[in-house]
């Protein structure tokens, strides 16, 4: 009598289709979740041709002149002072010149990024104090706290006016922005 040996087979999955599904699954995902956008600083670059730039004549009494030098010192109109102090310094010439005023950056390009967005959130923060101000003297309320319209009146009567210059081996360039940044 002779005994047949049963070959036991392990069972398998039949796998061939796992790749397809799981490039389906990729996509539906993709597709279905919404991506968070990152807010930054919002402000107009220069045009890219030079024929399109235009100039605009400022009085002097309106304007304040911020300068980052190469050496990372800010100086306003031309002065030395430290970046703690310029917040108090913006909020001030900007009680005292009204909506006629513009603030000019200058940037000097070997200067550090650190140091320019440091001006940036100083200015910011000025502009956000400025129009928590200015709300609670029209409405008693914090500026966070009004409606959209009520928000467009008090940037109407706080404007937001940057002007930035950007130095390169070009010629000098300008644009300004009416509403930049947080509001």
């Amino acid at each position: 009598m002779r005994f047949y040996r049963r070959r036991h087979s392990v069972p398998e999955l039949n796998t061939t289709s796992t790749a397809d599904i799981s490039f389906m699954l990729l996509i539906f995902f993709l597709v279905t979740t919404n991506m968070d956008v990152d807010k930054g600083l919002t402000r107009q670059l220069p045009p890219a041709d030079k024929q399109e730039q235009q100039e605009s004549f400022v009085s002097k009494g309106t304007l304040m002149t911020l300068r980052i030098t190469a050496d990372n010192k800010l100086l306003v109109d031309d002065k030395p002072l430290p970046m703690k102090q310029l917040r108090g310094r913006v909020i001030a010439f900007v009680n005292q010149v009204g909506k006629q005023h513009l603030i000019k950056v200058d940037a000097d390009p070997s200067a550090t990024y650190d140091i320019y967005f440091q001006l940036q959130n100083e200015l910011v923060a000025a502009y956000n104090l400025l129009r928590n101000e200015t709300a609670k003297r029209l409405y008693h309320k914090e500026y966070a706290m009004l409606s959209q319209a009520e928000r467009d009146k008090v940037k109407d009567e706080c404007p937001q006016r940057i002007a930035e210059q950007y130095n390169a081996s070009a010629p000098q360039s300008s644009s300004q922005t009416q509403e930049g940044g947080q509001p």
